[in-house]
């Protein structure tokens, strides 16, 4: 069993907030666009705009993304290398950053619970932790 590659997670964590920061856009300025306008009317605020909001977004994105692969590596001695485990990676991501941040968004009735954003939020986790974990590779 070999041990985790640090310059590999990161590598695959660039990888993979690549691919975050172009789906997420996609996801969050253009299909659910109307969803988040409509609840933060609700809540008689609007949408964050501008550089520093986006910044601070893409960051996020990568430290996302390079936390994710990082997972992979931990589970990958266990279930080995591949897409299953980047998948599994993914679904644990996914869970703790996007599932349980909804739930508690809902909960304290900040935002509306959407089906829709969980969905294209775990399907845009399984592609940036695959594209992530693609470029991994044990250390010596």
């Amino acid at each position: 069993m070999g041990k985790i590659n640090p310059a590999r997670v990161f590598l695959g964590g660039i990888v993979g907030g690549i691919v975050i920061n172009i789906l997420a856009p996609l996801m969050h300025d253009v299909l659910l666009k109307n969803e988040h306008a409509a609840a933060m009317a609700a809540l008689n605020k609007t949408m964050p705009a501008g550089g520093s909001t986006i910044a601070v977004w893409v960051i996020y994105g990568f430290v996302w993304a390079i936390a994710a692969v990082w997972l992979y590596a931990a589970i990958r001695p266990r279930f080995g290398p591949g897409a299953m485990t980047a998948v599994r990676a993914a679904l644990a991501a996914w869970f703790f950053g996007s599932f349980l941040m909804g739930i508690a968004m809902w909960n304290l009735t900040l935002m509306p619970l959407s089906p829709l954003e969980l969905v294209l939020e775990l399907i845009a986790s399984i592609l940036a932790v695959l594209a992530g974990a693609a470029v991994y590779k044990e250390a010596a």
